[in-house]
């Protein structure tokens, strides 16, 4: 009795692996042919400001076609949708303080296919060098 409570959960265990590894080769199989890039990847701020002002352009492979929707954390964009097989970028003007992320999904099935993301570096003030020595120090 034991020994068969302890095969169901092993061998229960290992299918269970198997098929979401069969699951996980399978959903990159079909997101295969999409990527997403962003340019520029990142945005330094200034000291004086921590607002990063800049003018980013998402770029993407689509094959085989899939009516697509870019969606974004980034509270000014809302959903944007390409219907066209012909569109391949979007361009849009950002003013953040955090990091923002873009994610390239299904229109129909809402299926993730890609995502990127922008990052926001605040600039440090350049370190001021410290003397080692004590100032009473002879040597």
């Amino acid at each position: 009795m034991l020994l068969s409570i302890f095969r169901s959960i092993f061998f229960g265990s290992i299918s269970l692996a198997l098929a979401s590894s069969f699951a996980v080769a399978a959903d990159e199989y079909e997101t295969s042919g999409y990527t997403l890039k962003m340019t520029p990847e990142f945005c330094i701020t200034s000291e004086d400001e921590l607002t990063c002002e800049l003018t980013v352009v998402l770029e993407w492979e689509n094959e085989p076609f899939r009516p697509i929707c870019i969606l974004s954390d980034y509270k000014e964009m809302t959903k944007w949708c390409a219907e066209s097989a012909q569109i391949h970028s979007l361009t849009l003007d950002i003013k953040a303080t955090d990091d923002i992320q873009f994610v390239m999904i299904d229109k129909e099935t809402h299926q993730t296919l890609a995502g990127v993301k922008l990052k926001v570096t605040p600039a440090s003030e350049p370190k001021v060098r410290r003397r080692y020595r004590n100032p009473w120090s002879l040597f």
